[in-house]
């Protein structure tokens, strides 16, 4: 996220300036979900670029990441109705192995708007893409480096998510129209059968 924000940022003021303005952000505490980025960017980056710069109204840039990070974040009664059941709605998954695996795939492969699925486990992986393969494991090793438990972006005319699950994932590549909030709660829904049984 925080590199996101820089490169938006970078389009209106100098590199430094624009790290400047993330550390303010950063400031008033770590931002937990793109719900919390978004509250963030409105409230504190907003009001210090329209101190610096004359703006009347916030940039397209800046408008655009926010209205994406707030589509990203559920709306407060739905998240703790899911937190309270979340113990009973959780499905156990082996990435470790390959049956496991494929059969999650090819559900996956099912949804609506899906046009590539990764299950990726430490001894193994299962593919399945109806067209040009897309290359997850470069955002998953860099997500994780960051604590990330479920992420998506949208690239060009398509969006992915991801599901970090142990050391493995699942992500889901899928057209742009598709409905996120559905996939995302899918994709939460994914536990580690270890963690489960343990």
């Amino acid at each position: 996220m925080e590199e996101s924000l820089l490169q938006v940022l970078s389009q209106y003021v100098s590199h430094r300036a624009a790290e400047n303005l993330l550390h303010k952000v950063l400031a008033q505490g770590r931002p937990a979900h793109p719900g919390e980025w978004a509250r963030l960017a409105e409230e504190v980056v907003w009001p210090e670029l329209k101190r610096l710069l004359p703006f009347q109204e916030m940039p397209p840039e800046l408008k655009a990441w926010v209205r994406g990070l707030k589509a990203l974040a559920p709306p407060e009664p739905e998240a703790e109705e899911e937190e309270e059941g979340e113990a009973t709605l959780l499905e156990a998954v082996d990435l470790e192995d390959p049956a496991s695996r494929a059969h999650l795939a090819q559900r996956l492969a099912r949804l609506e708007g899906v046009v590539g699925v990764v299950v990726a486990g430490e001894s193994g992986r299962e593919e399945l893409f109806a067209g040009e393969p897309v290359s997850l494991d470069p955002a998953h090793l860099l997500l994780r480096r960051q604590g990330y438990r479920t992420f998506y972006a949208v690239l060009g005319e398509g969006l992915v998510a991801l599901r970090a699950l142990g050391q493995g994932y699942v992500g889901v590549a899928a057209r742009k129209e598709t409905n996120v909030g559905r996939l995302l709660h899918g994709l939460r829904r994914l536990a580690n059968a270890t963690e489960v049984e343990g």
